[in-house]
């Protein structure tokens, strides 16, 4: 009995008519996919599912009668798709850089081979690394052992390279597990094809309901495919800033390539274009929105969605707008952030950028001074407040929400005023500087505060500044994070473990001649050697610049730590004020 409703046939496919199908281009992936985004574990463990005989879920393809917008899996095929991947991106591209042996474009726009190795003695299979290149026991490249119609040659030369060795397995065991791998080959997958009558929109829908429940889409994602449907060449667009900003433009062509090394995901830019456009935290609401949803009837028409997209269009023009671009990373970066690096949260940079976009439509009320002030001292405040940190769209729906009701500019001022008391800077903040990580968005802070005030590195005529830069490498061979209180000293004369020994306020970068002069000995014997030919005022000027208690070469260790995360928080204090 047929069901004459269905959308699709159920078809069973072998794994390698699946990829010989992707290597003649009859079968591509839409514009509405993703890059490939998983991690080269998940492939290895896909082919292990795969030698076990195990389901691994099924594929969806889209029939379609015209190609109009497609991305080739092998980038090497120029022949038009006969079938479109709707479902299965990510496991079909595996396995076709594994047994192809050929390169794939990752979400990073870098070209890169899945290698995966195999150990016939263990039945173990493995992402290769160069430890595996230097045993006997594996076979470094099982796409090796799909080259051939046979595998008799590589049995034999791995029997041979492995004759020394006690395997504890019957050669023609390993055979056998050999020739299992590449039995793999014969693996029916369960195929759902799409009927060619299904137009792009339903298609889109499909999509998004069967991602909807996994764990690896976004509403970010949701938005991009309504984007190939209604308006691909501004997904294009995205796409393409996105690129670019990846690679050193050529003969000056302007690109979203830029100072400081960001590189925007279209997930991150649509989270600017939303904010900006609808005043919108929330993305599902976003997706909604461009659906062309009215959340009073709770009906969807195509009349509002075209409204819609029309905003979301004139929301993108503005975000991806190179001038707005550049000049609003000038602004970050002349606030000392001069490297993505020092940025330790990328949705303060975005909420950012779109409040500084909100604030160019206003030049009539403010000047660019003004916009560069505010949109400077929200940046830092984010980050030091950390008010987009963990699951953040509620809280930047509420910051929209307020900046209609009381103006972009009074929003800012008064938010600012409530949360930065004096609490705030001689409490809260000396007490997150209690870390031992490096990455500690505080710490952080505090060495781009050390670079807005054009800081040199202690005892040298470097500039803290040049170590960040992206574009200068050389200083950072030169250069050391020292510990003040040596780390072999704290643990041979007091026990310390790595938190208390790592304590950011132990740390200060100076030359590296100077910390091998420095060796394990404790401040109270290399300090009065490096600050003897020095004036008292030079003495003071070092202890204020780098924020050291005066009495510290003597003091207990965890008071000096105390009392220096006081004088840290107090540095990035006066600097915010300064901004």
């Amino acid at each position: 009995m047929t069901n004459s409703n269905l959308t699709f046939t159920n078809k069973t496919y072998q794994l390698q008519n699946l990829i010989n199908d992707i290597d003649t281009g009859n079968i591509a992936l839409p514009d509405l996919q993703r890059p490939y985004v998983w991690k080269t574990t998940k492939a290895r463990d896909l082919i292990d599912s795969l030698y076990k005989g195990m389901p691994v879920g099924f594929i969806i393809l889209w029939e379609i009668l015209e190609a109009n917008s497609f991305k080739k899996i092998n980038q090497e095929n120029k022949r038009d798709p006969r079938f479109l991947v709707i479902d299965g991106q990510q496991r079909l591209t595996s396995l076709y850089s594994i047994i192809k042996n050929k390169e794939i474009v990752s979400k990073n726009v870098h070209k890169f081979k899945i290698k995966i190795s195999f150990n016939p003695i263990e039945e173990k299979f493995e992402v290769y690394n160069a430890a595996i290149d230097k045993s006997k026991e594996w076979i470094p490249d099982i796409s090796k052992i799909f080259e051939n119609g046979s595998t008799f040659g590589l049995v034999n030369d791995y029997l041979n390279k492995t004759k020394d060795l006690e395997l504890g397995v019957a050669p023609e065991t390993i055979a056998t597990r050999i020739e299992k791998v590449r039995n793999i080959l014969n693996f029916p997958f369960q195929v759902l094809e799409l009927s060619t009558e299904l137009d792009p929109e339903e298609v889109s829908e499909i999509f998004v309901r069967i991602n909807s429940k996994g764990e690896s889409l976004n509403q970010s994602d949701f938005i991009l495919t309504l984007m190939s449907v209604y308006w691909p060449e501004g997904r294009e667009q995205l796409e393409n800033f996105y690129k670019d900003a990846h690679k050193i433009p050529q003969d000056n062509k302007p690109s979203s390539y830029n100072i400081m090394g960001i590189k925007p995901t279209p997930e991150q830019l649509i989270r600017t274009i939303v904010g900006y456009a609808f005043d919108r935290g929330r993305l599902k609401y976003a997706y909604l929105i461009l659906k062309g949803r009215d959340f009073e009837n709770r009906v969807v028409s195509q009349e509002l969605r075209e409204k819609n997209f029309e905003i979301f269009k004139t929301g993108q023009q503005k975000a991806l707008n190179l001038t707005n671009w550049h000049d609003f990373i000038k602004i970050i970066h002349s606030a000392g952030f001069i490297d993505e690096f020092l940025i330790s949260s990328k949705v303060a940079f975005f909420i950012s950028y779109a409040i500084y976009l909100k604030l160019l439509d206003l030049k009539t009320k403010f000047t660019y001074k003004d916009i560069e002030t505010l949109v400077k001292r929200w940046f830092v405040f984010s980050i030091i407040t950390q008010r987009y940190t963990g699951s953040p769209e509620s809280k930047i729906e509420d910051d929209f929400n307020k900046m209609k009701d009381l103006g972009v500019g009074e929003f800012i001022k008064t938010t600012i005023g409530i949360y930065l008391t004096n609490d705030f800077w001689t409490v809260v903040l000396p007490e997150q500087l209690q870390s031992s990580s490096t990455r500690n968005y505080v710490y952080l802070t505090y060495l781009s505060a050390l670079i807005f005030n054009d800081v040199k590195v202690l005892f040298s005529d470097i500039k803290l500044r040049d170590y960040f830069k992206p574009q200068f490498k050389s200083a950072k061979k030169t250069l050391d994070l020292h510990h003040i209180y040596p780390k072999n000293y704290l643990t041979t004369h007091f026990k310390l473990k790595q938190k208390d020994y790592n304590q950011v306020a132990n740390f200060v970068y100076i030359e590296y001649k100077d910390n091998i002069k420095i060796s394990d000995k404790p401040p109270s014997v290399y300090w009065p050697e490096f600050i003897k030919d020095l004036s008292q005022d030079e003495i003071t000027q070092i202890y204020e610049t780098y924020s050291l208690p005066e009495e510290f070469p003597n003091m207990d260790y965890f008071d000096f730590l105390r009392e220096r995360r006081k004088l840290m928080a107090e540095k990035i204090k006066d600097y915010f004020n300064c901004l």
